[in-house]
């Protein structure tokens, strides 16, 4: 058995969505300070690093992380290997993957380049799905969507592909790192903090190779 951690490290530089606070991680007790214990204190947006996302993000309405059926987030998993010169992931090119019958698709497109070569920058053109794109799978029966940037929509347009997906309660995993990862079938993990009442949360992301 081969575990992929596909999470990102959350540090201080890390970069985040444009106007999301910076990440601030800060000692509050040191041992080599005289205290009896290291302790930390963490703040940054609830959409930091890797991270779920639910209904409740752009739909008032939504399903929030405590109504979240775990099921979704754990069973098996295709990585779908998208060339590096397809910039949008519409229904056009999706007719042309084999998804028939998969409940979890994570994409894996250029983007994990851009997370191992320039990993403390923001790149506002990543690749994402379209609003085609995220209507098809809303209408494929999958019920998880993930992508290698922190966004599944374009920076232009968020609310693109985020609506159909989560109108339809696809729950959607952004911010993981596929580098490494070849296309196929894993088994996929990925559990949420348990925040109540809200529209998101960090994860902790595996792919199992059996």
């Amino acid at each position: 058995m081969i575990i992929h951690d596909i999470s990102l490290t959350i540090h201080n530089d890390i970069p985040v969505w444009p106007g999301d606070p910076k990440v601030r991680l800060e000692w509050l007790l040191r041992i080599d300070q005289g205290d009896s214990v290291n302790l930390t204190a963490l703040n940054m947006s609830a959409h930091t690093g890797t991270h779920i996302d639910m209904p409740k993000h752009f739909i008032d309405s939504g399903k929030t992380l405590d109504e979240l059926v775990l099921d979704v987030l754990i069973g098996k998993a295709r990585v779908i290997g998208v060339p590096y010169d397809v910039k949008v992931i519409s229904e056009e090119y999706l007719r042309t993957v084999p998804l028939e019958g998969v409940e979890r698709i994570l994409f894996k497109t250029a983007n994990s380049r851009l997370v191992v070569e320039q990993p403390l920058s923001f790149h506002p053109d990543y690749v994402a799905l379209d609003i085609s794109g995220g209507q098809y799978l809303a209408r494929s029966g999958c019920k998880l969507v993930g992508i290698d940037y922190m966004s599944i929509g374009y920076y232009t347009d968020p609310q693109g592909a985020h609506y159909p997906l989560l109108g339809a309660d696809v729950i959607v995993l952004e911010g993981i790192n596929l580098d490494g990862v070849e296309p196929g079938d894993y088994q996929l993990i990925a559990l949420p903090l348990k925040l109540s009442g809200r529209e998101g949360a960090p994860a902790r992301a595996i792919l199992i190779e059996n």
